[in-house]
C-alpha cells in the first residue's frame, strides 16, 4: 500500500541501506502525495510532523508519524473494495 510503501523507505533509512541524503527528496514527495488522500485535519497533522521530522533528519519520528496513518488507510482500502 502507499503508507507501507513510505514506511518501508524510511526503514531503510534507519537501517542504513539508503543514505539519508539519497532519500529525502523522494520520501518528502511520497509524503506530498499522501497528503493528496488524508485530508481530514488528524492525519494532515501527522504528514506534517513526518515531513518536519524528515527534514531534521529525525527519520524515527517521521517513520512512527507515517505508521499511525496505516489503520485510516487500511479503512479507505476497505472502503474502496
Amino acid at each position: 500500500t502507499p503508507v507501507r510503501r513510505v514506511c518501508y523507505a524510511v526503514q531503510l533509512v534507519l537501517s542504513g541501506d539508503v543514505a539519508a541524503d539519497e532519500a529525502q527528496r523522494g520520501l518528502l514527495r511520497s509524503i506530498e502525495e499522501l497528503s493528496q488522500v488524508f485530508v481530514d485535519r488528524d492525519s494532515r497533522a501527522h504528514l506534517e510532523l513526518a515531513s518536519n521530522a524528515l527534514v531534521q533528519e529525525d527519520h524515527y519520528r517521521c517513520l512512527k508519524a507515517l505508521r499511525a496513518l496505516l489503520p485510516r488507510e487500511e479503512r479507505l482500502l476497505a472502503v474502496g473494495a
